[in-house]
């Protein structure tokens, strides 16, 4: 399988993770502008969140919702290490970025 497979492979996978983990997912090339979204990046594929606008109805620009982005952030981690995937979490940016793990045999 080429690079693109085995990321599009990696993509559907951790879709199927969190889904049945029970999250309601967006792929970022939808343009959803809310909400949790997966998309692919080089040969990682990032998992992010954009509030929606009725958390904050006073539509303050600078409402980070740290808090909610901080307990997403550890159950992604939690979720996709427990399913075998490298996890990256980027706080500067507020992503997770999934990979495979790659293991090395062991020798005998």
């Amino acid at each position: 399988m080429n690079d693109e497979g085995v990321l599009q492979a990696l993509f559907a996978d951790v879709c199927q993770t969190l889904t049945r983990a029970g999250f309601d997912i967006a792929s970022a090339s939808t343009g959803q502008a809310t909400g949790l979204r997966v998309g692919r990046e080089q040969d990682v594929v990032i998992v992010s969140w954009v509030p929606a606008d009725e958390l904050d109805p006073a539509g303050r620009t600078d409402a980070s919702y740290e808090g909610i982005r901080t307990a997403l952030r550890r159950a992604l981690q939690e979720i996709l290490t427990q399913a075998g995937y490298a996890v990256e979490v980027d706080r500067t940016g507020g992503h997770v970025r999934v990979s495979r793990v790659h293991r090395v045999p062991a020798d005998d």
